[in-house]
């Protein structure tokens, strides 16, 4: 008895002592499940930072359980057949339990990503939806740091990249492009991310940073139905972090090639559960690839030069400015400043009021100073402002928001002008939407309201002569019904009824589509859209001058914008074809005249030919004693763009109408598979009909010239009667003279013929009053029709390696309406990817390249011409050569274009080291006619983690 009193007095004593060591244990612990909220087993839970190395399996609920000392502790956590995760920082209070859930998806839910886009809100996997999206989630942003958010979406199927320089871009999707485009519908966090009254997407413009981004989106295809206007061809959709779901602090810096320096920060806080705000901002610096432009430096020639300065000053002591401000402009003229910076920054914060309902008020500002290219040349910005005001709400399944983006143009000129840019411009936007459901969830609706006012405001600087009547308003409303068919078919139908206070007639979006999942993990989906775009206030109130012409700028012709206005207007007004010519002036002004006798201008010409070196004073005195007559010499009308030429008698130049909606039609047929939780294929294929498309800037008005074989029969007797004796005395018989002189004569004949002596003026042209060729938007009759293919895929070869690529194709790159001008796709037949992905989480070191290949393709867009790859297509004053390919099997004069990245988690740091090398091979490639060829760009980054 004695013996086991002893007993459990000892354990009684044992217990009493461990239970406050007990007490003051230090537990990490948590549950570890998929997306799908399934739990995952055997899943490894490994813990850095511990003297030894620490690591655990959940058990069969996924929960899983690690004693530790109290500390700061890296998690990582893998499992064959899903995503690796590293979770940095993570405190475990000493005597304290820590609970900590881990979200660690399938490599099938990773790559079959939630997208929200598609059905405007509505979540749904990619592969469920009815339209191919592609999306580049927060980790793929984070691992390659870049000047541009546009760096991101660059190797996605179907979308084509202009790329200006070190941050500047124009994106689209499925071609299109211009060098001044708002034609891909751009959102961020459901607004549009556009500047306003341009309708420009500048993607850098947009205050969001790398840091802040949670995914991207990109829709292929038409969005009408859903989104409105202006969504012809797919949608891109920056979504950012709330802070109620992330916490922390991030800070990036770095630096690299062309003296970039880049630094970006976000911080979210969560002080109670339901409410939570975020502050982010970034700061880019560097210097612009260089570019020489001729038509700047023609626009140099004609506002610096000693003897054209003076009328330099005059030209802008007309348009309003005092002589010392003439003066400033005309010195800045074709003068680049190849500094850019920016600095942009967003605050953010959002209050979780019910279980289902969500207030967001969000505010954001840009202020960036560079070169940004226009359809009139490149613009000098000084600190150019955008800035946005957002408040939305969810509860349920409504949603309403407002928002209102505005911008500042700051210090900003046309390089070829000089003359200051103002635009304060505003969008306003109102927009609700909800949604049901009936049958036990087999059938959905959703429907919605939406309304623009676009108010622009330049100062008579862009709109000019319109500026008092330039407002847009539009409203739509629209509704979408899902029903499922059976467990594997879903049947998709929308429609929406827009009005736009320019386009006289309401206008329907339709949307039909059926989606089939024969099997878990593969869908195919067949789809008809018809969309439609407006016309813009560019489209209809632009009135600018874009400076000198390019190459005939220092003979005095400029260049203007004009839009058609609400209803068009006349290049012969009167049925008279008239001209403006800086050979003829009254009192300093330039008057519109009906042409003029040969005679009256034949001075002109030959002074010109004279003053390029074309001619010697011999010649130009024998010429020029020469007076030519209506009867000797008939007057062409000849295109800048393609030097076609037709006779200025009985001459019918098109009537120039207001411009009208377009439409896009479209009928797709796409394909998503996923195979052994470890490889994902997307293949689509599609047909395209655009109608009543509306170009991009094109020339209206025709020059005067004289007609080549007349000006040759007129020069030839006296030109032979001096030239031929001239020649014999040199040596050669009376055959070799004169064939010698009938060169020269035709020789002599082109350059006359070439020199433009007028520009067709209208009086209904209000804001021009110089010799200008006027350039506009034109909608393009009959129907321009494409088929093409885009296919993408990612293959996981182990949980370490990923290959990916894309491919993309159409059927054509250039398009020739009858007796139309001709339109360019501005981009490949034929563009690429293929890239290799490494990321080991345990080992903190991640890593990839890519390489991107394109196919040459003509470019046109404004005078920005790039035609000389098309056999038969003119070659007129602006053209320049074709896009050139680059990087496939032989394709491109050049190296490759080739990328990579590599990334190391400093252990026991927040640091991670970053190093990323776009065109390795320094391949100079221009990806448009007008802008620099880019060359290799390096930059090495350290990103901070704090929390």
């Amino acid at each position: 008895m004695r013996i086991r009193s002893a007993i459990v007095t000892l354990v009684f004593a044992a217990l009493a002592w461990a239970a406050p060591l007990a007490a003051q244990q230090t537990i990490l612990t948590g549950r570890i499940s998929s997306e799908s909220g399934e739990p995952v087993d055997a899943a490894s839970v490994g813990i850095v930072g511990t003297p030894q190395a620490t690591s655990v399996l959940s058990n069969g609920q996924g929960v899983y359980r690690v004693a530790l000392p109290g500390g700061t502790y890296d998690i990582v956590v893998t499992r064959l057949g899903h995503a690796q995760r590293r979770i940095d920082n993570v405190n475990v209070p000493a005597g304290q339990t820590t609970t900590l859930d881990i979200l660690l998806p399938t490599r099938a839910e990773e790559m079959d990503a939630i997208q929200v886009t598609v059905d405007r809100g509505d979540a749904a996997r990619v592969s469920q939806a009815v339209q191919t999206v592609h999306v580049v989630n927060a980790i793929d942003i984070a691992e390659r740091p870049a000047p541009s958010l546009s760096e991101h979406i660059r190797t996605a199927p179907g979308v084509d990249v202009i790329s200006h320089g070190l941050q500047a871009s124009n994106v689209v999707v499925r071609g299109f492009n211009n060098i001044f485009s708002g034609a891909l519908h751009m959102l961020t966090d459901n607004r549009l991310a556009g500047v306003p009254s341009l309708r420009v997407n500048l993607m850098h413009f947009i205050p969001s940073n790398e840091d802040d981004v949670e995914r991207m989106e990109v829709v292929l295809g038409p969005g009408s139905a859903l989104y409105g206007p202006n969504t012809a061809n797919g949608v891109v959709h920056i979504l950012t972090k709330s802070p109620l779901n992330s916490q922390g602090t991030t800070v990036t810096l770095g630096a690299g090639e062309q003296g970039a320096f880049m630094g970006h920060f976000r911080s979210a806080w969560r002080p109670v559960e339901n409410f939570g705000f975020k502050v982010s901002g970034q700061y880019l610096k560097g210097d612009e690839w260089f570019y020489v432009d001729p038509a700047e430096d023609s626009a140099r020639v004609v506002a610096g030069t000693t003897s054209r300065r003076p009328a330099c000053i005059s030209d802008k002591v007309v348009r309003g400015l005092t002589t010392a401000q003439a003066g400033t402009v005309c010195d800045r003229v074709g003068i680049r400043d190849y500094d850019i910076e920016r600095w942009s920054g967003e605050v953010r914060a959002d209050w979780r009021f019910a279980d289902d309902g969500t207030l967001v008020a969000t505010y954001g500002r840009t202020d960036a100073t560079g070169i940004e290219l226009t359809g009139l040349g490149a613009g000098q910005a000084g600190n150019w402002i955008y800035e946005f005001y957002q408040a939305r709400m969810n509860l349920g399944r409504l949603f309403a928001q407002g928002y209102f983006n505005t911008t500042d143009a700051g210090d900003t000129y046309l390089l070829r002008d000089g003359m200051a840019l103002t635009d304060q411009s505003g969008l306003w936007v109102g927009q609700i939407q909800h949604g049901f459901g009936l049958a036990e969830g087999r059938q959905d609706f959703t429907y919605g309201f939406d309304y623009f006012g676009t108010r622009p405001d330049t100062k008579g600087t862009i709109n000019g002569t319109y500026e008092s009547d330039d407002e847009i308003d539009e409203w739509g409303v629209y509704l979408q019904s899902k029903t499922l068919l059976t467990d594997q078919l879903d049947l998709i139908l929308a429609g929406r009824l827009d009005d736009h206070s320019l386009v006289a007639d309401k206008v329907f979006s339709p949307r039909a589509g059926l989606v089939y999942r024969p099997i878990v993990g593969h869908s195919v989906r067949l789809s008809y859209n018809r969309a439609f775009s407006t016309p813009s206030s560019l489209n209809s109130f632009l009135d600018i001058s874009g400076g000198a012409a390019p190459q005939i700028g220092p003979l005095g012709y400029g260049v203007r914008a004009y839009g058609t206005g609400k209803d068009g207007w006349s290049l012969q007004p009167g049925g008279q074809t008239q001209f403006r010519s800086p050979f003829i002036t009254s009192s300093g002004a330039y008057p519109i005249v009906p042409a003029p006798s040969p005679g009256a201008l034949w001075p002109a010409a030959v002074g010109v030919l004279q003053a390029q070196g074309a001619i010697n004073s011999q010649t130009a005195t024998l010429l020029g004693s020469l007076t030519p007559t209506s009867t000797d010499i008939d007057w062409m009308l000849t295109d800048p763009t393609t030097r076609a030429q037709q006779a200025l008698v009985g001459a019918v130049l098109d009537e120039v109408p207001a411009i009208e909606e377009s439409y896009t039609e479209s009928i797709e047929l796409g394909w998503t598979g996923l195979f052994a939780n470890r490889f994902q294929i997307t293949a689509d294929a599609y047909w395209m009909k655009k109608n009543n498309f509306v170009s991009p800037l094109v020339v209206q008005t025709p020059l005067l010239t004289m007609n080549g074989p007349d000006v040759g029969a007129f020069i030839a007797t006296p030109y032979g009667t001096v030239r031929v004796p001239q020649l014999m005395g040199q040596g050669l018989t009376l055959a070799q003279a004169q064939a010698q002189v009938a060169a020269e004569v035709t020789a002599l004949a082109t350059g006359l013929a070439t020199v433009p002596l007028g520009v067709v003026a209208s009086s209904e042209i209000q804001g021009s009053s110089r010799p200008e060729i006027i350039v506009t938007y034109r909608n393009i009759s009959g129907d321009i029709e494409l088929w093409g293919a885009d296919l993408a895929f990612e293959y996981f070869l182990n949980d370490a390696w990923t290959m990916t690529g894309s491919v993309s194709a159409v059927s054509d790159d250039y398009f020739r309406p009858e007796n139309q001008a001709p339109i360019a796709l501005n981009a490949p037949e034929f563009k690429g990817s293929l890239g290799v992905g490494y990321r080991n989480v345990s080992t903190g070191l991640t890593g990839g390249a890519r390489w991107r290949f394109t196919s040459e393709f003509p470019a046109e867009s404004a005078g920005y011409v790039g035609t000389r790859c098309i056999p038969d297509q003119p070659v007129g004053i602006f053209t320049e050569d074709c896009v050139e390919a680059r990087g496939f099997w032989g394709w491109g004069t050049g190296r490759p274009i080739m990328d990579m990245n590599v990334a190391y988690k400093v252990p026991t740091t927040d640091a991670t080291m970053q190093l990323v090398v776009n065109n390795i091979f320094d391949a100079g490639h221009r990806s448009f006619v007008g802008v620099p060829r880019i060359g290799r760009f390096a930059m090495l980054s350290v990103r901070y983690d704090l929390f």
